[in-house]
């Protein structure tokens, strides 16, 4: 096993990369996460190949061997992986490549899980593991409060800070460099656990401790994230159950936090005024439109239509898109936004319930059972977090979060069923650091083709010349659907198209359900013989855009002044303020 000094030069180079993937500030579209994830990723396989290369040189009588953990936890993101391959075999993932990245990322939580139980061999480095995991997220939360607070004041601090206009009409949810609001609440939370950790291993004084707590729930509540209203009383509950030599002055302070935060939440939109930006009330928080439920409504019957083997994994806007017109209106989206759900659409029934009580039954043996030693305490409210937030998002599709949790897993499992680990080959895991990297930056420039075909996109829409080779498929590419979406972009309604491209834009189109896409679809129905469809696609369009529907219901009602096959779907279309 690697030294005392090596394992933590391994934790440090992972711990680093943590901070980082939250704190820097480069967002590129199409995948605005897509370097908070290489960073990540980078941190894993580093950490992972600096422990397992700088074993100590043998000494009389002790063993130089490397000894990894294979948990079994392992079974789950292999599992899922051979439902992937299986459905790609059946043609529910098509093209095959789509499935290229969540293969990847399921590999990197597998590498994480080995990771984290490996660090858990030595019980001494379990500890160092958690108190640089948690003076990552610390870190990384206390830069963020100050780039919220910038944001906040409407200055302009870039390139290292993302910039936000302040507006006193439009309600600001500042979020740091993490580029939205949830997840970076769900930082605060990692962070607040890690705070817990500090204050009960008396690595920080309790009235340090405290007042960065406070200042951590303040920007909580400025990115007015909902999850924090779960996560604060459950926060609360856990740690106050814990044992504490000075429980009675715990019990004070942390009630003094859980009302200083609902307090804040109360306050926050006078509090916003008077600094002058705009902030949502609680009452309009919990009386607006409810875009979640439809959002659930719609993965509970994708998964009654195919209980079975689901609709395919990254398959759930495509299905909301086929149905949507059923529903009441909502947003166009990628995920259900709940885990079980979306495990449901997409893997069955069958899957969804397997893993999840797989897990269920794994936290309680791990987290709830054992005695709660402070690693676990911390494991278990990083765990308590990520659960409740992907019950309203999907925060375990980003690997910047998924990695740790990952690591995380990885620790609690070793914890709980010790074991002395396995032997591996330190050159094969070498081999497998070197492949890591090489497929990292052929992945990188991969997304750096697409990065050049949206320039090049927005480019030819300006009138200015551009290189129509950006726009072009390559022969592989890990990213068809965004040279796909080029192609959609560049079709011009016209009466006469042929089969074919009708074919075409019925294929691709659902894959894309955004406002522009859904009336160029409309378009080609109607100029083309299929009044029903296009009326149906229209439907559609207002169910998942109802914000931006009435510059379209406009365009068409324009239109069909002009052409009666315009008129004829206009007719049929919702109303122009139909909600």
């Amino acid at each position: 096993m690697a030294s005392e000094k090596e394992g933590r030069l391994a934790l440090i180079i992972f711990a680093v990369a943590i901070f980082f993937s939250y704190t820097h500030p480069y967002h590129i579209h199409p995948y605005r996460t897509f370097y908070h994830d290489l960073i990540a990723c980078l941190g894993l396989v580093g950490g992972l190949a600096y422990f397992v290369a700088s074993r100590p040189a043998p000494l009389p009588g002790v063993s130089a061997h490397v000894h990894l953990r294979f948990p079994l936890l392992l079974a789950l993101p292999l599992g899922i992986v051979l439902m992937i391959l299986l459905q790609m075999l059946t043609g529910l993932i098509a093209p095959a490549a789509l499935a290229g990245f969540p293969i990847l990322y399921l590999l990197l939580f597998a590498a994480a899980l080995v990771f984290g139980a490996s660090l858990a061999l030595d019980a001494g480095r379990t500890e160092r593991a958690v108190s640089l995991i948690a003076l990552a997220h610390v870190l990384a939360a206390a830069v963020s409060l100050v780039f919220q607070h910038i944001q906040m004041l409407g200055l302009d601090a870039t390139p290292v800070v993302m910039y936000m206009a302040k507006s006193t009409q439009i309600a600001l949810r500042p979020y740091a460099n993490v580029a939205q609001p949830n997840q970076l609440a769900l930082l605060y939370f990692f962070a607040l656990a890690g705070l817990w950790y500090f204050y009960r291993s008396k690595k920080l004084p309790a009235l340090v401790c405290s007042i960065i707590a406070a200042l951590f729930l303040w920007g909580a509540v400025l990115t007015q994230s909902r999850i924090g209203w779960i996560l604060v009383p459950l926060f609360f509950v856990y740690t106050l159950s814990k044992p504490d030599n000075n429980k009675r002055t715990a019990a004070v302070v942390l009630t003094a936090l859980l009302l200083l935060y609902a307090a804040l939440v109360l306050l926050l939109p006078q509090i916003s005024q008077s600094i002058g930006f705009a902030a949502n009330s609680v009452a309009e928080h919990v009386g607006g439109r409810s875009e979640r439920s439809v959002l659930w409504q719609t993965a509970w019957q994708l998964a009654a239509q195919h209980p079975w083997a689901g609709i395919g994994w990254f398959g759930y806007g495509t299905g909301q898109v086929s149905i949507a017109a059923s529903l009441s209106s909502s947003t166009y989206a990628e995920h259900a936004h709940n885990l079980p759900l979306n495990l449901a659409a997409e893997l069955g029934w069958p899957a969804c319930i397997i893993i999840m009580g797989g897990l269920g039954w794994w936290f309680y043996q791990t987290c709830l059972k054992p005695a709660k030693s402070l690693p676990l305490q911390f494991c278990t409210l990083c765990l308590f977090a990520v659960g409740v937030h992907s019950m309203v998002e999907f925060p375990l599709w980003y690997a910047f979060v998924l990695i740790p949790v990952g690591v995380i897993m990885g620790l609690l499992h070793q914890m709980r069923w010790p074991t002395a680990g396995s032997v591996v080959k330190p050159g094969v895991v070498l081999a497998g650091f070197a492949l890591a990297c090489v497929v990292m930056a052929g992945i990188t420039l991969d997304y750096q083709r697409v990065v050049s075909g949206f320039k090049a996109l927005r480019y030819a829409r300006q009138g200015m010349q551009t290189r129509e080779d950006f726009l072009q498929k390559p022969a592989f590419t890990l990213f068809p659907q965004f040279f796909e979406y080029f192609k959609l972009t560049n079709i011009k309604p016209r009466e006469g198209m042929s089969a074919e491209e009708i074919a075409y834009m019925e294929t691709w189109s659902p894959r894309f359900g955004f406002v522009h896409i859904l009336s160029l679809q409309a378009e080609v129905y109607a100029l083309n013989g299929q009044p029903q469809k296009a009326a149906h696609t229209m439907q559609t369009l207002q169910r998942l855009h109802p914000i931006p529907y009435p510059e379209y219901y406009d365009y068409w009602q324009a239109k069909g002044k002009e052409d009666p096959r315009y008129q004829a779907v206009f007719e049929t279309m919702p109303a122009r303020d139909a909600p």
